[in-house]
């Protein structure tokens, strides 16, 4: 990936609101994310996640503005 880039990790609410960044992803290895108590309980009903290509240091508007580079659904356990 350029070093101009960041990969950026997106919930995506139920009812197909807006999404919601969780933050930016390494360039490699694992990491802890934290998640505040009021984005967990939007997580808990969300329908999916995505990381899309975002500018260095994440979207310059708080909303995607790279293409997405992976999507998942999240399912109730």
């Amino acid at each position: 990936m350029a070093a101009d880039r960041s990969m950026e990790l997106w919930m995506l609410p139920a009812g197909g609101q807006a999404p919601i960044s969780l933050g930016l992803l390494p360039m490699s290895g694992t990491m802890m994310m934290p998640v505040e108590e009021g984005k967990r309980r939007v997580l808990a009903q969300a329908t999916g996640l995505a990381v899309s290509l975002e500018p260095k240091g994440g979207s310059p508007t708080g909303a995607p503005t790279g293409p997405v580079m992976y999507q998942a659904a999240l399912y109730p356990l």
